[in-house]
C-alpha cells in the first residue's frame, strides 16, 4: 500500500515538473516598455522619443534621438536583441561659437565683443556685438546655416540728449543779467543748438545764447550806447546784427566830424 501511494506521488510530481518545463518554454519571459528603453538609451545615448509594442511579434518599436539624427529600432521582448535600426532624420554638425566669431570678423570686417548662445524658434543662434568704424552693431548668426540673419545699428540713448526748456533758457539768462526778457529765439551753430535769450533793463541789454542740450552759457552780447568791459565773444556761426548796426552809428559819427573839420578849414581860408 505504502509502495502504491509513493509510486503515485512521483509520478504527480514528474508530471508537475514536466508541465512546467512546457509552460516556461511556450510562456518565455517578456522584458517591460522601460527596460526596452534603458537598452536602447545605455547602447546609442539620447533620449528615447516614442515607444510601441507590436501585437503580432511582441517587439517593442522605439523611436530615439541622438546628437547624429533620430532613428527607429526594433527591440526583442524576449530576447532583449536590438535589430533594425534605421535612420529618420539626420542632423547637420552645428559649428562652434569660436569659428561663429571668426566668421562674423571676417565677413564684416569688425571686432566681435560680447556673445551669447539663444534659441530662436527652437533653432540654435548667436547674438553678437561687434565694433566698426568707431559704431556698434548687434548680430544674430545662425549656427545651422552658417550665415548672418541680422544686423542692426545699436543707437546710444546718450548720443541724443533731450533739450531744456525755453522757461529753462530763460531761468538761466535771468541768472547771468537782471532784467526783463524782451524775446527768444533759437540759432543753430557749429557748437549746436542755442537759445538766443534777449534780456533789457532799460538803460542797457544783452544777448544771453545758452545751450539747448546742456543749459550752459556760452556767451553773453551786450548792445548798448556805451561799451561794456564784460564783452564776451559770442559763438562761431551767430551772426549778431546789433554789433553791425553798432559799427554803422560809429561810421556814420565819424563821417559828421570829419565834415565838421572840413567846415573848419573853410573858415580859417577865408580869413
Amino acid at each position: 500500500m505504502k509502495l502504491k501511494i509513493c509510486l503515485i506521488a512521483f509520478i504527480i510530481l514528474g508530471l508537475s515538473y514536466s508541465l512546467f518545463l512546457i509552460f516556461i518554454k511556450d510562456n518565455p519571459k517578456t522584458i517591460s516598455q522601460k527596460e526596452a528603453e534603458a537598452i536602447v538609451t545605455n547602447f546609442y545615448g539620447g533620449k528615447v522619443i516614442n515607444t510601441k509594442l507590436e501585437k503580432e511579434n511582441s517587439d517593442y518599436q522605439l523611436m530615439f534621438e541622438n546628437k547624429k539624427g533620430v532613428y527607429k529600432v526594433s527591440v526583442d521582448s524576449e530576447t532583449k536583441k536590438i535589430s533594425n535600426i534605421r535612420l529618420i532624420e539626420k542632423k547637420e554638425a552645428l559649428i562652434t561659437i569660436e569659428e561663429a566669431q571668426k566668421n562674423i570678423e571676417k565677413e564684416l570686417n569688425g571686432q566681435v565683443g560680447q556673445m551669447r548662445e539663444i534659441k530662436k524658434e527652437g533653432q540654435p543662434f548667436v547674438e553678437a556685438t561687434i565694433e566698426k568704424d568707431n559704431k556698434h552693431y548687434r548680430i544674430e548668426y545662425d549656427l545651422k546655416e552658417k550665415t548672418i540673419v541680422s544686423n542692426q545699428e545699436m543707437v546710444s540713448s546718450v548720443s541724443n540728449p533731450s533739450n531744456i526748456s525755453e522757461q529753462k533758457a530763460k531761468d538761466i539768462a535771468l541768472q547771468q543779467i537782471k532784467g526783463e526778457i524782451t524775446d527768444l529765439s533759437i540759432v543753430n551753430t557749429q557748437n549746436g543748438k542755442h537759445y538766443k535769450v534777449t534780456v533789457d533793463d532799460y538803460s542797457e541789454g544783452a544777448h544771453v545764447y545758452v545751450q539747448a542740450n546742456t543749459g550752459n552759457v556760452s556767451s553773453i552780447s551786450w548792445y548798448s550806447e556805451q561799451p561794456q568791459p564784460q564783452t564776451q565773444q559770442q559763438p562761431s556761426n551767430i551772426k549778431n546784427d546789433d554789433a553791425d548796426d553798432e559799427r554803422d552809428e560809429n561810421d556814420d559819427d565819424s563821417m559828421d566830424e570829419a565834415d565838421d573839420h572840413d567846415d573848419d578849414d573853410e573858415v580859417e581860408s577865408s580869413y
